[in-house]
């Protein structure tokens, strides 16, 4: 059996790879350590020392030398003319208003003819103003068919033609605003007329006014004239045309003398229509003057009627061709003015009729409409 070996060798003993055998060498091991250190501290300096080498041998060094300036040339720039702008659209055009020239004699104006006992044909006088003492021809001695022309016994030749019946409907305004509908309603038959006018007035009521009568000498001769104004009382002006002609006014009861070819205040637009259809060539000069003899309800007077000129009036129907009437002032300081306009296509039947009071304020009947009586 082999000898088992001491482990309790002697002293100083060291076995193959020099160390004492039985404990290790710490002085060995850190000598190990701090070479290591050092090396690689060594190999770190190398590697920088190289790349600063390689660095400095391929460095590009920055060209400092300046860059050259380059002129810069600054062209103004023309001025740019702005387009020129669009024309204006052309106006819209307006109704065309014929005026003829002002005839160079002055206005025509004839006396109230004068009856003889000769009978001959009915007269239309185109003048009548004052109060007159030969009495008018009575209506059943005068009476003409209707649609017959009465050929006048005036010097200028004038002739009346009352319009047929009819019956026209109109637009009422008040200072331009639409307010109702009013209409006029002629009938002219067997040498009597009948001339009814209706006008609702919003907040009064209808206004009514009433003509009849027949024909005589001087053309349209009422016998009867009616208003009623709303809800107001209704007033009555009698035509007496006897031997002595008077009128009665149921307004005031008084009754006064009947001037030869007085109107009412509605019947003076037949009579004025009836003379431009028994005459139309008449009104083809400014300045053609009538004077009526107009009855109201409690008085009469004369108004003066000048023919304006033509005009062409818009309607609902299109443009019609008008003759323009005006009222002059009755008397000094007179701002009330009445103004008509009639329709040759139309029978000469007004298409429109137009009052401004001094106030200012305005009323108006257009025409829209014509049917049969």
């Amino acid at each position: 059996m082999p000898a088992v070996p001491d482990s309790s060798a002697a002293p100083g003993m060291t076995d193959a790879f020099g160390q004492t055998p039985g404990g290790p060498s710490g002085t060995g091991r850190k000598g190990r350590r701090w070479g290591l250190w050092v090396g690689v501290l060594a190999a770190v300096f190398v590697v920088h020392v190289l790349i600063a080498l390689w660095v400095a041998v391929h460095r590009t060094t920055l060209d400092d030398t300046p860059i050259p300036s380059i002129p810069i040339t600054l062209i103004p720039l023309k001025p740019v003319t702005p387009p020129e702008p669009p024309a204006p659209p052309p106006p819209k055009p307006k109704p065309v208003v014929k005026k003829h020239p002002p005839a160079p004699a002055p206005p025509d104006t004839l006396a109230a003819p004068v009856a003889t006992d000769t009978p001959g044909p009915l007269a239309a006088s185109e003048t009548v103003a004052g109060e007159g003492d030969t009495p008018g021809a009575k209506t059943s001695d005068a009476a003409a068919a209707p649609g017959v022309p009465l050929t006048a016994a005036a010097a200028n030749g004038d002739k009346f033609d009352p319009p047929p019946s009819v019956t026209l409907t109109y637009d009422a305004l008040m200072n331009g605003v639409r307010n109702q509908t009013g209409q006029l309603h002629w009938v002219n038959e067997n040498g009597h007329y009948t001339l009814r006018v209706a006008v609702p007035i919003i907040f009064f009521g209808t206004f009514e006014f009433i003509s009849e009568g027949g024909y005589d000498a001087n053309g349209i001769a009422p016998s009867r004239y009616v208003e009623k104004r709303g809800r107001r009382a209704e007033y009555i002006t009698d035509f007496h045309r006897d031997a002595t002609p008077t009128l009665h006014f149921s307004r005031s009861g008084q009754s006064v003398p009947l001037a030869p070819g007085a109107q009412d205040r509605f019947s003076v637009m037949m009579q004025l229509a009836s003379y431009a259809r028994g005459n139309p060539e008449r009104y083809t000069q400014v300045g053609v003057m009538h004077e009526f003899t107009v009855v109201d309800t409690d008085s009469s007077e004369v108004w003066p009627v000048q023919y304006v000129g033509s005009e062409t009036m818009a309607t609902r129907n299109g443009y019609v061709e008008t003759r323009h009437f005006t009222r002059l002032p009755r008397k000094a300081g007179d701002e009330r003015r009445v103004d008509i306009w009639l329709a040759p296509s139309l029978d000469w039947l007004p298409v429109r009729v137009k009052q401004t009071e001094p106030s200012g304020n305005e009323f108006e009947l257009i025409f829209t409409e014509k049917s049969a009586p």
